[in-house]
C-alpha cells in the first residue's frame, strides 16, 4: 500500500515571506521563553555579595602569598650546603644555613658569593649547589660559577613559575619545598636517575 501526500496549494512569493517571518518570531519567543525559566530557575545572587567573598578570599590570598616572600626576602644568606636525609637510601644536597642543618635560609640576585661585608661561611658552594640541581631537573645550561646573577636569578624565576608560587627570582624555603630535586646515595655514591620534590 502505497502512502500519497496531498497535494499542497502554491503560494505566493508574498505568503512564503509572511510564513519565513511568522516562523522567525515563533522560535524567537520559545527561545526566549526557555532563557527566562533557566534563569528562573538558577538562584540569583544578592547584590555584589556573592561575588565579594571570592574577591576578597583572593585578595587575602595574595596578600598572604606576598607577606610570605616578603619574610623569606629577609632571611640570612644560605652560607653552606647540606645532604638533607630523604629516607635511609637517600638525601638530597642543598644550601643551608652556616655551621646549621637549617634549610630556612635565602640567595637572591647580586650574591657574588657573599653578601654585603659579612665573609662567613661557604655562599659560592650553596649557589654551586642550586646551580647544578637546576642544570639537572629543568634542563638549563648555567655556569655552575657559584655567582647568584641574572641567569640564575632568570632561571629561578622560571622555576617558581612553573610551581606556581610567587616568582621573585629569589630562592627561598617556598622555592626550595616546590622544586624538583637530584637526590644522592651516600652508601652507593650515585645520583638518581629523575629529579623530584620529596620535601
Amino acid at each position: 500500500m502505497a502512502f500519497t501526500l496531498p497535494k499542497l496549494p502554491k503560494l505566493s512569493g508574498r505568503t512564503v515571506m509572511v510564513l519565513a517571518a511568522v516562523s522567525a518570531l515563533a522560535i524567537g519567543a520559545v527561545a526566549a521563553n526557555a532563557s527566562k525559566h533557566q534563569q528562573a530557575a538558577q538562584p540569583k545572587p544578592a547584590g555584589d555579595q556573592a561575588a565579594a567573598p571570592l574577591t576578597a578570599n583572593k585578595a587575602s590570598d595574595q596578600t598572604s602569598l606576598e607577606a610570605t616572600a616578603a619574610a623569606e626576602a629577609k632571611l640570612d644568606q644560605c652560607r653552606s650546603a647540606r645532604l638533607i636525609p630523604v629516607n635511609k637510601t637517600w638525601g638530597i644536597p642543598m644550601p643551608s644555613v652556616n655551621g646549621s642543618s637549617s634549610t630556612n635560609c635565602n640567595l637572591k640576585y647580586g650574591d657574588n658569593p657573599h653578601r654585603g661585608s659579612d665573609r662567613t661561611g661557604d655562599p659560592e658552594t650553596s649557589i654551586q649547589v642550586l646551580q647544578r640541581n637546576l642544570n639537572s631537573c629543568y634542563g638549563t645550561k648555567l655556569a655552575i660559577d657559584g655567582i647568584y646573577g641574572k641567569n640564575t636569578r632568570a632561571v629561578v624565576t622560571m622555576v617558581q613559575r612553573k610551581h606556581n608560587i610567587i616568582a621573585d627570582g629569589i630562592y627561598g624555603p617556598k622555592t626550595r619545598s616546590a622544586m624538583n630535586w637530584r637526590l644522592y646515595s651516600t652508601s652507593t655514591r650515585t645520583w638518581s636517575k629523575t629529579c623530584s620534590s620529596p620535601l
